[in-house]
């Protein structure tokens, strides 16, 4: 079959065409986000970050907790500017990128939520086994994950997340949590 005639078979509406850019742009975002797609840094690379941002619950889904400023992102050695002590053993993993985002409620309490996107599922989960420790009491959330009293951890394919609230606030537990799970549903399940 020529190249010319499957042209031929495709819908020509306008909404047929539209749906299928939308579709075939959102696909190629997360995969470059992901990383299964290599973007050259310039014009391009700020996808990749937007594609870490989407990550990130939305503002209905924590409500009242709203975000604080906007998220900050760090690539490779920029991971020292982000995160006070503690870069090293993500760099020594294969760390690729991170995006952090504070969420505040009624302008004194806090919740810090950290995504790390690792180069490998082993390098998450090394992070992940050098970052919690066997007192922690372990949660059903992503392929492993704990939960304190006031944070929840947890890797699921090649990212390691936590979410810490800025205290032992009773209805900022809860929240924690509900964070928590809004970003596992984030992380698509094939993602490598």
């Amino acid at each position: 079959m020529k190249f010319g005639s499957d042209l031929a078979a495709l819908p020509r509406s306008r909404n047929a065409v539209t749906a299928r850019g939308f579709f075939a742009g959102a696909l190629c975002a997360l995969a470059i986000g992901f990383g299964l797609i290599a973007v050259p840094r310039g014009a391009f690379a700020d996808t990749a970050d937007r594609s870490l941002l989407l990550l990130l619950p939305q503002s209905d889904e924590v409500r009242p907790w709203v975000p604080e400023a906007s998220a900050q992102i760090a690539e490779g050695q920029g991971l020292f500017s982000l995160i006070n002590g503690g870069a090293e053993i993500f760099l020594r993993h294969g760390f690729e990128r991170a995006v952090v985002q504070t969420y505040s409620h009624a302008g004194s309490r806090h919740i810090q939520v950290e995504i790390y996107m690792m180069g490998t599922l082993d390098g998450a989960a090394e992070v992940f086994l050098r970052r919690t420790g066997a007192t922690e009491l372990p949660l059903a959330i992503g392929d492993a994950g704990v939960r304190g009293e006031y944070y929840v951890v947890f890797r699921k394919g090649r990212f390691f997340v936590t979410v810490t609230a800025g205290g032992t606030i009773a209805d900022a537990q809860a929240m924690v949590l509900r964070i928590a799970r809004a970003i596992e549903h984030r992380i698509p399940a094939t993602c490598p």
